[in-house]
């Protein structure tokens, strides 16, 4: 029983589908208890014991079946079923020797789909606050969320935030604004996605594709992504933008079932070539004076940067960011 919770705990928190399976009553001989548990995953394994080999397979099937309904399901396997069936209980017969019978409660987990959005942007907190509308389940994740981000490369700083999702299928979408896109797409091209959307525009995505490119990304991968991200709806502001995603990745969802990026095994793109990725058309240097307040930045390591014109310029905080993407010109009329 440790190991289906632990199992179950694990799948929890990479939100991953499967089912809990629960005997609810026996009928002797059946080898299952009242209580015993089990998990069936997406892809028909079963963790647990809820009774023998012919009982198992029977499980299995309809489990799977729960997870593409999403419904939850009472099921009764018997050797003699009875004339009069209740509202709501599947009933199979037994196909072994066996004159146990056993009922089971079928309970689908996290059947709605995983949206990793990218970024600390107003449209990325918009998309995580309406995706559950939607029936997907939100993860956001930001050079901004994490504890330290000065220890260590922005690239491995969002694949750590990442690595419990490796394993499942998931929609994507990056809005970080320009800060660090090639950074957030590049960190997904291990995962398993139905779709991947960034927000941007047309002039900077031919950029960044370049630079992706060249840092050696699949073309396939780059191919698979959606630039500028979203249906044209004619969208003002983060919730119109955020709502004109959602209804793209909706259409994904209902209509393009076989479009999926597999996932690149991991070979390690350096947070140099990432960089180099970001701005492969652009005039970068490494070290830079902040525009706002004059400090030396490392724009290697600093997560707060943003594109003008060709150029990226590296700042010490948001707030002297912020400051200077209200008003360029009054800073870069002292430099």
């Amino acid at each position: 029983m440790d190991l289906v919770w632990e199992t179950a705990k694990g799948m929890d928190e990479r939100v991953e589908p499967y089912v809990m399976v629960t005997v609810v009553r026996r009928v002797r001989p059946s080898s299952a208890a009242v209580g015993d548990k089990a998990i069936v995953t997406a892809d028909g394994k079963m963790i647990g014991f809820v009774g023998g080999h012919c009982t198992r397979e029977l499980v299995i099937n309809q489990a799977q079946e729960c997870l593409r309904t999403g419904e939850k399901r009472l099921l009764l396997v018997t050797p003699q079923p009875p004339a009069h069936v209740e509202e709501g209980v599947t009933v199979l017969p037994m196909t072994c020797a066996s004159e146990g019978t056993v009922e089971l409660f079928l309970e689908p987990k996290h059947v709605d789909p995983l949206l990793i959005i990218v970024g600390d942007s107003p449209i990325a907190h918009a998309l995580e606050e309406m995706a559950p509308r939607f029936a997907f389940v939100p993860r956001r994740i930001a050079l901004e969320k994490a504890e330290d981000s000065s220890s260590g490369e922005p690239l491995e700083i969002l694949r750590s935030q990442l690595a419990a999702f490796n394993n499942t299928t998931a929609y994507g979408v990056v809005a970080t604004m320009g800060l660090y896109d090639s950074e957030g797409l590049l960190a997904l091209v291990h995962c398993k996605l139905r779709y991947l959307g960034l927000v941007t525009s047309p002039k900077r995505w031919a950029t960044v594709s370049s630079g992706l490119e060249a840092a050696g990304a699949p073309k396939e991968f780059i191919d698979f992504i959606t630039a500028p991200a979203g249906l044209d709806i004619g969208a003002v502001g983060a919730q119109e933008i955020a709502l004109s995603i959602l209804a793209q990745i909706v259409e994904r969802r209902r209509r393009d079932l076989n479009v999926q990026w597999e996932g690149q095994p991991e070979k390690g793109i350096s947070e140099t070539e990432a960089l180099s990725a970001s701005d492969d058309h652009t005039t970068v240097s490494q070290i830079v004076v902040d525009p706002v307040c004059g400090m030396t930045v490392d724009l290697k390591k600093t997560q707060f940067r943003l594109e003008l014109d060709g150029t990226i310029y590296g700042f010490c905080c948001p707030g002297c960011r912020d400051r200077f993407a209200k008003d360029p010109k009054a800073f870069l009329s002292h430099t």
